[in-house]
């Protein structure tokens, strides 16, 4: 049985990647269950519900995978039809919060899928993961999203890798254009890492070199709107910074 069979898989294996995301996404909605009150915590319980959904949509793209290959995710199958269709509960005075039962669930779900591919070192991806991204400032408690995130982009990597056919003579448009499609996705992955680097966005974290390669991406990417919002919340949070706010104000085309 696969079950019972070192697999060795790595984060490039797409059921390993599937499972990184979920454990991003799972942390993230952990912080927000830990918001008890303020402005972000209605912005908390948004993002977790619409991670929530995706979540199980990771999960069930992982065990399509490893079932396909003959792996036994029968634990998993028999979770997910009892699973809580929302993270989201009615609490006091018409307010929402999340259900840790909800949360419960992802746990075992998780625990399951792992249960299937008992051949991955989940240690050392994670080592590989820190290693990809030089973020010294980042707190413990930041490093297991950034791990998460950082495992994800290497398997979505992956399978741009593998999805790419090479043509029998090479066109220099076509070539031209397959190297820009290239580094806007590792620009868009790239994003998402330091999305998480950069804490709440509403409170974001005063580190200077993360705040600048983020807000110089997000305008390289067209998100202009979203650097110039990133730029207020980060400059009425940690002062003038010249660097930041130059690149929010960088023209744009039209």
């Amino acid at each position: 049985m696969y079950r019972g069979a070192s697999s060795a898989l790595d984060e490039h294996d797409h059921a390993v990647g599937a499972i990184l995301i979920t454990e991003t996404l799972f942390e993230q909605c952990e912080r927000a269950a830990r918001i008890k009150a303020g402005p972000e915590r209605w912005r908390a319980i948004r993002d977790a519900h619409d991670d929530y959904a995706e979540i199980w949509r990771q999960l069930d793209r992982a065990q399509r995978e490893l079932a396909g290959r003959g792996a036994n995710t029968l634990g998993y199958e028999e979770l997910r039809p009892h699973v809580r269709p929302s993270i989201a509960v009615p609490a006091t005075c018409g307010d929402q919060a999340l259900d840790p039962e909800a949360l419960e669930d992802v746990r075992r779900a998780l625990a399951e899928l792992k249960l299937a591919i008992p051949g991955t070192d989940w240690r050392a991806i994670a080592k590989r993961s820190v290693a990809l991204i030089d973020l010294p400032q980042l707190r413990r408690s930041h490093r297991g999203a950034v791990i998460a995130v950082v495992g994800g982009v290497m398997a979505t990597l992956t399978m741009l890798i593998l999805g790419a056919m090479p043509a029998p003579k090479k066109d220099a448009v076509q070539e031209m254009r397959r190297e820009i499609a290239g580094i806007a996705q590792h620009r868009k992955l790239t994003l998402q890492v330091l999305s998480v680097a950069v804490g709440p966005s509403s409170t974001p974290h005063c580190r200077a070199a993360t705040a600048h390669e983020y807000v110089k991406l997000l305008v390289m990417d067209g998100r202009g709107d979203d650097a110039e919002t990133f730029a207020d919340a980060y400059l009425g949070q940690c002062g003038e910074d010249s660097v930041v706010e130059n690149w929010a104000n960088a023209p744009r085309p039209r």
